[in-house]
């Protein structure tokens, strides 16, 4: 399988691949984070970076990039283009602006490409957002957009939107998963985590109330089932969520924001805290797209691959399992 990657960030895409054992013969990747450029490069130096998005193009079976040129088929696109502009709490404080905005417009590049290759499978994924908006991507694409929230498959309460024509792509069975049980419990660990006790973090914290009438203050998560959704900057209210820590309260350590998306463990242990919470805010839920990729397993593309494996290794039976 060859997979063009537009918005690539971490390389959540390759990670779902390769749990749902789909073997990926090349990997094009478009990012211009520097941080998430080098986790990727940390864990997939096989991975062909191509730079900015805006830059590609592809014709006559050549992909144009400004890294260079590369002679070759593309089996599936896939990407996540920016949401900020599609954001719910955007439109609740009438601030939304959807395709129009200077962040989300960028669906039209992944559009564009995506129709310049003509690939077999593409993917797209977004946040949940206005009717109007969602109609119109899916509109654009040719299929209705799939609702997946990844509480399903995680202790994170993070709905998106799914759209692909990958065949019968179901909602993953709830695993009934529960933050209560996978909460950092090791005090010195913890404490990394701890909140400086300021005016502003103190609203945030609000004694552990939640939010208050002025919408200040975020989720007391101690004890909850699920966090909220996993952001970019967790000093910010509201966020993913406040624990209870010593004499005050703690920000999700870099171990529960892993588990929360699905990630391996440590895999975003090459970049500092504040690197993490960005480039993991910005992420996949990686089960999810596990669990959509999955039917992939039976494509003959996939299977004539999968039968040149040796022996001893996967058959083309051991697709992803919930």
């Amino acid at each position: 399988m060859i997979v063009l990657s537009l918005f690539d960030g971490i390389s959540c895409g390759r990670i779902a691949l390769e749990r749902a054992k789909i073997p990926v013969d090349k990997y094009f990747a478009s990012e211009v984070k520097p941080s998430a450029i080098k986790l990727t490069k940390y864990h997939y130096p096989d991975t062909v970076h191509i730079g900015d998005v805006t830059q590609v193009r592809y014709e006559n079976g050549v992909l144009y990039t400004e890294m260079g040129e590369f002679e070759t088929h593309i089996d599936m696109v896939i990407g996540g283009s920016p949401c900020q502009d599609f954001s719910m709490l955007k439109w609740i404080n009438h601030e939304s602006l959807g395709l129009e905005g200077e962040k989300s417009k960028l669906f039209y590049e992944y559009l564009r490409i995506l129709k310049e290759i003509k690939p077999k499978y593409f993917l797209l994924e977004n946040v949940r957002m206005q009717e109007e908006s969602e109609t119109q991507l899916n509109n654009f694409l040719g299929v209705k957009g799939i609702h997946i929230n990844s509480r399903l498959v995680s202790f994170q309460n993070r709905p998106r939107i799914y759209w692909t024509n990958i065949p019968r792509v179901t909602l993953p069975q709830d695993r009934n998963i529960s933050f209560n049980v996978y909460r950092s419990t090791d005090p010195e660990y913890c404490r990394k985590y701890k909140v400086n006790n300021t005016p502003y973090r103190v609203k945030m914290w609000n004694n552990g109330n939640g939010r208050n009438s002025l919408r200040l203050g975020c989720q007391n998560v101690t004890n909850a089932e699920k966090v909220n959704c996993i952001t970019r900057k967790q000093d910010r209210s509201p966020n993913s969520g406040l624990v209870e820590f010593e004499d005050f309260c703690r920000y999700l350590t870099r171990e529960e924001i892993e588990k929360a998306q699905t990630l391996p463990a440590g895999y975003t242990l090459p970049l500092t805290d504040r690197q993490m919470q960005d480039v993991c805010g910005d992420c996949w839920t990686v089960d999810v797209v596990a669990h959509i990729f999955k039917n992939l397993g039976q494509d003959p593309i996939v299977v004539n691959r999968l039968l040149k494996t040796e022996e001893g290794q996967m058959s083309i039976f051991d697709v992803y399992e919930e």
